[in-house]
């Protein structure tokens, strides 16, 4: 009954497919010049072409652009951060950090931003291709706020 049905299924598909000489005999039917009906089916197979390689294209551009947006921009360095009574270190590829000796969560926010909690405060630090460009402090209470003074170098054991 299965076979059946399969048999079945594929004729069904194969019903709609049609070749070039079949579709030049249609258009002639009709009443169309042989060379006009070559003409418009070579038409309609570039259409199809040029609308599967735009596709293509699209796909490609969004696999890069998702393949950028998943890029970590400094996976490479070990960073240190100092300021008024605040010592944090954040380990090579920004998935541990301490602050004040203990240890603090790392949220990745983009490829370029990630924030670091614990011990009483929240430090920002923006990344670009070279490494941290910019860290700032905020209490987790209060309004109390600052620079980071950042210190980078090679990955040492955590």
């Amino acid at each position: 009954m299965k076979k059946i049905l399969l048999v079945g299924v594929v004729a069904a598909l194969l019903a709609g497919c049609v070749s070039e000489e079949q579709r030049l005999a249609q258009c002639e039917a009709k009443g169309v010049s042989r060379d006009a009906c070559y003409i418009a089916d070579q038409h309609r197979q570039a259409t199809i072409n040029a609308a599967a390689e735009k596709q293509a294209l699209e796909n490609a551009h969004d696999a890069v652009q998702h393949g950028q947006a998943a890029h970590v921009a400094d996976p490479l360095r070990e960073a240190s951060f100092s300021a008024n009574g605040i010592k944090a270190t954040i380990n090579n590829g920004f998935t541990q950090a301490i602050i004040n000796g203990k240890k603090a969560s790392v949220k990745r926010l983009n490829a370029n931003f990630y924030e670091i909690k614990g011990a009483g405060y929240i430090l920002s630090i923006s990344l670009d291709a070279d490494g941290v460009t910019d860290a700032s402090w905020n209490k987790t209470h209060g309004r109390d706020h600052g620079i980071l003074n950042v210190v980078q170098s090679s990955p040492k054991a955590f």
